[in-house]
């Protein structure tokens, strides 16, 4: 109705002005209606944005205009392109409501051309995008840099609105983009909860929108068996299902809901070739020798007991695993990965290596003998047991060389005598990732500290999905550096890669996967492509640019969190106190880990959130926290309060016992008061409690606060292990 209005406003306009002569008349309808017609093109025309993500490196605007895609454009093809310009057609018919027609390039061209010209590049995977009025040129060094210069001119177009055919300028000028680490993963568990092969490729295609090109596929653990192996078909007819799986978090009470599933090896073949077209690698995982249950279930011979055994339904650590002094149970390990690595092509097959106890190892007969007969001898770093795992990872290793690949394993295969082509993938920490560069082994960074994305997205449980716990908002992400300082710019090129990971414990759906991933996956990729210096980087300018992700997440009905466009501020505060902002340090540290800015945050006047990770929180695992605060002058006072957090699944519990003492000099103390804290137990709450020590009054210039930890109870997965305290805000009143 409004086009139609302007029509007849126009047109009565230039009847009143020119003369009623018919023929007239006639020009001018025909005028305004050109008028009209030009008027609704610029409305629903929209400029393309080359500032998306992973931002590109080198971006030349030039003056020359724009090059206009409309529903006539056409895509030519060099050989051997031809997928990448149907993907090309496909995007453009999602984004603005038309598909562009495909053809063989023959030398001549008005549109836009895909091209492999290795020759003007000295880095893989990279790609230059040329746009002049009338050709847009797309070259790279590979298919895989073309396949990335049309996932650049994919997320900068503008998303035309529903039903609609939208034409889109794309401004000219040059982009040149290459990316800074070779490997460039997301990990999915599909053991702990099952996720279907549909679900999977999606998990795929969300990955090539972000340029990444390693997919680690968690395929074997304690609760789950997921790939066919012909040799074994007990595998998926018994492991690849439990009859239950565990409530909460106390590990004792459990549903009898049947889950499971497994990917037949057909299925498997189709999701390497899905992947492959996507320039994504598929990197299997057989988690071993630990994290075996539903194997053990499956065929208890391969254990150390003989079971039985059943598909664990818990979570945590199994301390069964597979006997290592078991000459059959090497050979069942051996063909899996022969199998395996018949489905996968990958140069890379990741055999595990983590969270192994030794427990049963070291009661095994079998184990025992094989330890004898290997001479191994335990030293002051590590137990027969450690070498024990090291000759079970290395024998691995070489059935895997031997097919002309590398394995990858968790940090712990360090912990012994690791094959020195294993690749590392650093979880614990950058720690192990450090140690290995040294030792000069690949890395690959995946720091539970910045790249477990099966934390909490929000500094409030409460309005977020259950999930395992922790706090890892974008913005952490964003600053992960990924070469660590403490290395020489020569073992710094050891670190090949980067990787997130999402375990499943708490995650029931692919919806809620999704949720997990994104945006966060926008920051990780932005440091697998750029890693840009994390003293250089502009959070709020990379917040804007996912305001466009977002719009391609509403477009392909991807779920993800919201919380960087609505930021929450959280200004849980405590009332000033004689303690507030004084000189503080502490006798013992606390760990690295959760060391935060150190112990100013004891007393700086907010308190901390549920999220342990938060960097409100300073843990303590296997030693008490002990903090001296400096009042700066003798005061009278009464009593001390401190906050503590209880997260049972992650081993944070109440603290055991607390102090109190003072001082006039900072030399001598005198206890003033004590306080006894029973555990908690898993019918109490997790949450954020307060403890309060009550005393005589008394006058003093130094203050010293002492809680102590307990022990994990015997119904925790951790028994036998201390339990961290976390610890906040000290008042003094």
């Amino acid at each position: 109705m409004a086009v139609l209005n302007r029509f007849f406003f126009i047109h009565k306009v230039f009847l009143f002005i020119f003369a009623p002569n018919p023929l007239t008349m006639k020009k001018i309808s025909l005028f305004c209606f050109a008028v009209l017609l030009l008027s609704a093109c610029t409305q629903q025309r929209a400029e393309a944005n080359y500032d998306v993500i992973p931002q590109p490196k080198e971006v030349n605007l030039n003056a020359d205009g724009h090059f206009l895609i409309t529903a006539t454009t056409k895509v030519y093809y060099e050989e051997g392109l031809e997928r990448e310009a149907q993907f090309l057609s496909e995007y453009v018919n999602d984004i603005l409501g038309y598909p562009l027609q495909t053809m063989a390039f023959d030398g001549q061209a008005q549109g836009i051309v895909l091209k492999q010209v290795p020759e003007d590049f000295d880095k893989a995977e990279a790609y230059e995008m040329e746009v002049t009025p009338k050709l847009v040129t797309i070259k790279g060094s590979d298919a895989a840099g073309v396949f990335y210069g049309v996932q650049t001119l994919r997320k900068s177009l503008p998303i035309a609105p529903e039903d609609t055919k939208l034409p889109a300028f794309l401004p000219c000028g040059t982009i040149r983009d290459w990316p800074e680490f070779a490997y460039r993963g997301m990990h999915l568990d599909p053991c702990r909860h099952f996720m279907d092969l549909d679900s999977v490729k999606i998990y795929i295609d969300m990955l090539a929108l972000h340029n990444m090109n390693q997919f680690h596929f968690h395929l074997s653990e304690d609760q789950g068996w997921r790939i066919e192996i012909k040799k074994y078909p007990e595998l998926t007819k018994v492991g690849a299902y439990r009859d239950g799986t565990v409530i909460g978090r106390n590990g004792r009470l459990y549903d009898s809901i049947r889950h499971g599933g497994f990917y037949t090896q057909e299925q498997l073949r189709d999701l390497v070739q899905y992947a492959a077209e996507r320039h994504v690698n598929i990197i299997p995982e057989i988690d071993l020798p630990g994290h075996m249950q539903a194997a053990l279930a499956s065929y208890p011979w391969l254990g150390c007991t003989g079971g039985p055994y059943e598909v664990w339904k818990r979570w945590g650590v199994s301390d069964d695993v597979l006997c290592a002094g078991n000459e059959e149970t090497m050979l069942f390990v051996e063909d899996v990965l022969n199998e395996v690595m018949d489905i996968f092509p990958s140069p890379y097959i990741h055999i595990g290596g983590d969270e192994c106890p030794k427990v049963r190892w070291e009661q095994c007969p079998k184990c025992q003998a094989k330890i004898k007969e290997l001479g191994i001898k335990a030293d002051d770093r590590f137990s027969k047991e450690d070498y024990l795992q090291s000759y079970v990872m290395n024998r691995m290793a070489k059935v895997v060389e031997a097919r002309g690949r590398r394995v990858i394993g968790w940090d712990e295969i360090l912990e012994g005598n690791v094959s020195e082509t294993a690749i590392i993938m650093s979880w614990r920490g950058t720690e192990g990732g450090i140690e290995a560069a040294k030792k000069g082994h690949d890395v690959i960074m995946t720091p539970a500290s910045h790249l477990y994305f099966d934390y909490y997205q929000s500094e409030d449980p409460a309005t977020e999905p259950s999930c395992v716990g922790g706090y890892l908002p974008v913005s952490r992400v964003y600053e992960f550096r990924p070469l660590p300082k403490e290395l020489t710019p020569e073992q710094q090129k050891h670190i090949i890669g980067v990787q997130a990971n999402i375990w499943t414990e708490y995650i029931k759906s692919f919806h809620h996967v999704q949720y997990m991933a994104m945006p966060r996956m926008d920051a990780l990729s932005e440091i697998q492509w750029n890693n840009p210096d994390p003293e250089s980087r502009d959070f709020d300018a990379f917040v804007e640019r996912c305001r466009h992700m977002a719009q391609l997440y509403d477009l392909y009905d991807y779920y993800y969190a919201k919380q960087i466009f609505n930021p929450q501020v959280y200004t849980d505060t405590v009332a000033p106190n004689l303690a507030t902002r004084k000189p503080i340090f502490l006798r013992e540290e606390p760990n690295e880990k959760y060391a935060s800015k150190g112990a100013v945050i004891l007393n700086d006047g907010e308190m901390g959130r549920i999220a342990y990770t938060s960097g409100r929180w300073l843990g303590f695992w296997g030693q008490p926290l002990d903090a001296v605060i400096d009042l700066e002058e003798p005061a009278p006072m009464s009593h001390v309060r401190f906050r503590s957090l209880v997260n049972k699944g992650a081993w944070i519990y109440n603290p055991s016992h607390a102090s109190v003492m003072v001082s006039d000099d900072g030399e001598n103390f005198r206890e003033v008061a004590q306080l006894d804290i029973p555990i908690t137990t898993w019918m109490d709450n997790d949450g954020n409690f307060t403890y309060e020590l009550e005393f005589e009054p008394v006058t003093a210039r130094y203050v010293e606060v002492i809680v102590k930890d307990h022990m994990l109870p015997e119904d925790h997965d951790g028994y036998g292990y201390p339990a961290w305290i976390f610890v906040d805000e000290i008042e003094v009143f």
